[in-house]
């Protein structure tokens, strides 16, 4: 087949490709160039040759090359989500027990991902980042907030929980997340050299603190929800300041 048919070939199997199928082959390109070389080294042009794609393709779908993010982003997110629900759907108790069911397996599906973490944090944390750390926590939040509800409202249904409204509770609780910059950056600053008892010292600390907060928003005893896992900490810590 000469140049002339394979590039017909091409357009016209991009053609049949269905939106909601474009959009995600072009988030596959994205994903794979951003964890192999990292936020600053990829171009849109760059996802164009890797997708295969023409650029009035792309701009279909993403306005901007922080687009990519938030899709790449709320992949991921949903990713732990889903193994973090398979744990909790497979406990068997109360909400409260379901609940930290799925906050432990949170924490032990992060350090198998330590070269995508790492491209996370990177971005988040570098400095001058500030908007890339604010959109990364928006799509993050975004995809987990209706999980977050579903499971207060499991509690307050059950009389588990007892919450003033539902909604604010569970904003509040994904606010938290906003606040957590300068611990991050200071944790895996010192995962980086070789620290990690401080290092998940520092971000142990931090969540600590944050499960009392939402032990007295849920209207329970404190030490009720197990926010904190030092151990998976230390080993996501590894993980990351090793890929």
């Amino acid at each position: 087949m000469d140049s002339s048919k394979t590039a017909a070939a091409g357009v016209s199997k991009r053609l049949r490709m269905a939106p909601n199928v474009r959009r995600a082959h072009i988030l596959d390109a994205a994903q794979k160039l951003f964890f192999a070389r990292g936020w600053d080294d990829v171009t849109i042009a760059d996802v164009l040759t890797e997708a295969g794609i023409s650029k009035g393709g792309f701009y279909h779908h993403f306005a901007a090359k922080e687009d990519l993010l938030d899709g790449v982003v709320e992949r991921f997110t949903t990713e732990a989500l889903t193994s973090a629900q398979a744990a909790r759907d497979a406990t068997s108790g109360d909400a409260l027990k379901r609940f930290n069911a799925f906050l432990a397996e949170s924490s032990r599906w992060k350090p198998e991902q330590g070269k995508q973490m790492k491209f996370f944090i990177d971005v988040m944390l570098r400095p001058g980042n500030d908007m890339l750390f604010g959109r990364i926590t928006k799509a993050a939040n975004a995809a987990a907030m209706p999980v977050l509800l579903e499971m207060i409202g499991q509690g307050v249904d059950e009389g588990a929980f007892n919450v003033p409204d539902i909604d604010i509770v569970g904003e509040t609780i994904m606010a938290l997340s906003l606040g957590r910059r300068a611990v991050l950056e200071d944790a895996f600053h010192a995962a980086e050299t070789g620290d990690l008892d401080r290092a998940t010292a520092r971000l142990d600390d931090r969540m600590v603190a944050e499960g009392a907060l939402i032990d007295r928003m849920l209207g329970l005893p404190h030490g009720s929800v197990v926010f904190s896992n030092p151990t998976e900490y230390r080993l996501m810590l590894r993980a990351i300041a090793n890929a």
